[in-house]
């Protein structure tokens, strides 16, 4: 059939009309995750610009193709297709804004959670999209409808006008959509464009595809550091992928003491839920032992800090240590010492591979059950109890796992000590402004009442004869970051947590304020279990009890697959590098200066810094090709 070009214009128009009219919801979304100034004008055009290109990116997925076939498609269908695709390509991207506007994540991150059948049973009404569905379809309506009139009315006089007028506005929109689309390139270069670069490239989904991953640093500083860290990655990189060789066991005395272990594990735990209001039966028994005030999980993700937590070593290569079959160390050097093992719990052990290492192949597993979460947590004390009473036995090592205080903050209705709290709170619902004391004393109410299953396991334990850690798998955003949950950032909410270990070996009344994380906690037990300091040294962490304090920590962003780059943040009391590396192809971006809020900070980065960023990224390197 001919083509004429009024239906084009009509497939072209609408699309991008909807896509201008979209611009001020999704900026209203943006403002607060991206900090604009009010009266900085010339970067919110940017910045509205740079959102325009990533919907216009996404559009043409769908609509470019239909263009290039259009020859063998009635004007009807025309009509109907680009109608559709642009219906569906911003209902996505609104869904995606809904979630991502108190989670700080994709929708792409939960929904693995819509097929697993316990999603409701530990969230509650946590995630309850049906509110978040219809503002989503209001925003469709808003933006496609205006431009579905327009594109009409333009098409309606277009068929009454000469070919070539409808080829030359064709040709126009096409040029303005490309022209649109290249706007991230400007960016770098805008003024407050530092910084902002990088929470665009967190908040967008498909951020690569609108060209934000492979733009150049900002500054001629984090371009040289980057320079360097290539360097010293290359060099060290064979070391990191080398065919897996497991390490040697331990030795130990035949005298060396053989306690109980029990390592308490309490999701999503936020450092500052241990005080003596919140958490006071901890609170108390952390006086028998040392009490760690800066601890991270590693990470701000379960996986990855249980992970950090059993094999004592950083999670950078998560799903490759898992894909090569290596045995959690701690775990594997107890079995051989004599120890049973045990690990109790009430959630599934599925997500993210975790059953390929605390599954039934390393422990004797229990998964408990109970009518809600303190049910069932006290089924886990319960049964810990049981299995740490003296008696003629090996000793044991007993991982126990509990979940009240995952996002919905459960707790029995007698429980709440702390008001005024939300009831269960629906994640999409929750405005930081109106919302976050009562979320804050709901969550503090899970933590008291947790508190309470902690105090009466401990009680039941013989202090002398048993090493007891209390820790968190990872912290807990509550609009402290600009976000609620986990594994969005790097944030001190999200990757803070308590740490309290007491026990044979561990002095009473220790204090810490120096950095500390999980991959401390293996060289920690194994030197209480009578390993000599110098069979330590090729760990990554180090002797929480005896050995100095690090220069930094490093944080990891969890990765939900292997494939996916890694964030990798180096953490001191005082300074946070941030970078970006690809354990896949060897990729390394410098990011600069990090906030303890896990986002970019506007503050350059000089040559010395620079210069510092690049010894830490190779010290941290270097502790894990020494695995």
């Amino acid at each position: 059939m001919p083509l004429r070009p009024a239906p084009l214009v009509f497939a072209t128009l609408l699309p991008l009309g909807a896509a201008i009219l979209f611009l001020p919801g999704e900026l209203t979304h943006y403002k607060r995750a991206l900090a604009l100034a009010p009266g900085d004008t010339a970067l919110r055009v940017v910045v509205l610009s740079a959102l325009l290109s990533k919907t216009l990116v996404a559009l043409g997925v769908g609509i470019v193709p239909l263009l290039l076939g259009a020859r063998a498609v009635p004007p009807r269908t025309l009509r109907g297709l680009s109608l559709s695709i642009a219906s569906i390509v911003l209902g996505l991207l609104g869904v995606d804004l809904e979630v991502q506007h108190n989670t700080g994540n994709h929708v792409l991150d939960y929904l693995p959670y819509l097929i697993d059948p316990e999603t409701f049973v530990w969230a509650g009404p946590g995630f309850d999209a049906a509110p978040g569905l219809r503002r989503v379809a209001r925003g469709i309506v808003v933006a496609v409808g205006p431009a579905l009139a327009i594109a009409w009315l333009v098409e309606r006089r277009l068929e009454r006008a000469s070919a070539r007028l409808g080829w030359r506005v064709l040709a126009g929109l096409v040029a303005f959509a490309l022209i649109a689309s290249m706007a991230p390139l400007i960016l770098p270069w805008s003024r407050g464009g530092m910084g902002t670069r990088q929470r665009l490239n967190e908040r967008m989904p498909w951020a690569g595809l609108a060209g934000f991953a492979g733009l150049p640093a900002e500054s001629s500083d984090l371009s040289a550091a980057e320079r360097v860290g290539r360097d010293r990655l290359a060099r060290v990189w064979p070391r990191l992928v080398e065919p897996h060789s497991p390490r040697p066991l331990f030795e130990r005395a035949s005298t060396a003491p053989r306690p109980d272990i029990l390592v308490v594990v309490v999701e999503s735990l936020r450092a500052d839920a241990l005080d003596e209001e919140t958490m006071p039966r901890l609170w108390s028994w952390s006086e028998r032992g040392l009490r760690q005030g800066e601890h991270s999980a590693t990470s701000n993700a379960s996986h990855y800090g249980l992970f950090a937590l059993l094999y004592g070593r950083s999670p950078l290569f998560y799903f490759e240590t898992l894909d090569s079959g290596e045995r959690p160390t701690l775990p594997t050097q107890l079995a051989a010492w004599g120890y049973e093992r045990h690990h109790l719990g009430c959630s599934d052990l599925a997500w993210r591979g975790m059953d390929r290492f605390m599954g039934s192949v390393d422990f004797t597993v229990e998964r408990l059950r109970g009518a809600s979460l303190p049910d069932c947590d006290r089924a886990v004390v319960e049964r810990a109890a049981a299995l740490l009473a003296p008696g003629a036995r090996a000793p044991r090592f007993v991982l126990a796992f509990l979940m009240s205080t995952h996002f919905g903050y459960h707790y029995p209705a007698e429980a709440e000590r702390f008001r005024p709290a939300l009831a269960p709170p629906n994640a999409l619902e929750l405005d930081p402004e109106q919302d976050r004391i009562g979320l804050v004393n709901r969550y503090r109410n899970s933590a008291h009442a947790i508190d309470d299953r902690i105090g009466a396991l401990l009680a039941r334990v013989d202090p002398d004869e048993t090493l007891v850690v209390v820790t968190g798998d990872h912290g807990e955003a509550l609009f402290d970051d600009g976000t609620i949950a986990h594994s969005s950032r790097l944030s001190d909410a999200q990757t803070r947590v308590p740490f309290v270990l007491t026990g044979p070996g561990v002095p009473r009344g220790a204090r810490a304020r120096n950095p500390s994380d999980h991959t401390d906690v293996l060289p920690t037990l194994l030197a209480r279990l009578g390993v000599a300091p110098d069979d330590l040294r090729g760990l990554s962490g180090r002797d929480l009890v005896a050995a100095s304090p690090p220069v930094f920590v490093p944080l990891v962003a969890a990765r939900a697959r292997r494939g996916d780059e890694a964030l990798v943040v180096l953490a001191s009391d005082g300074l946070r590098y941030a970078w970006r590396l690809d354990p896949e192809r060897v990729g390394l971006r410098f990011l600069g200066h990090f906030g303890r809020d896990g986002r970019p900070a506007e503050v350059p980065v000089s040559k010395r810094e620079g210069d510092e960023a690049v010894d830490w990224l190779e010290d941290y390197l270097e502790s894990l090709a020494g695995r």
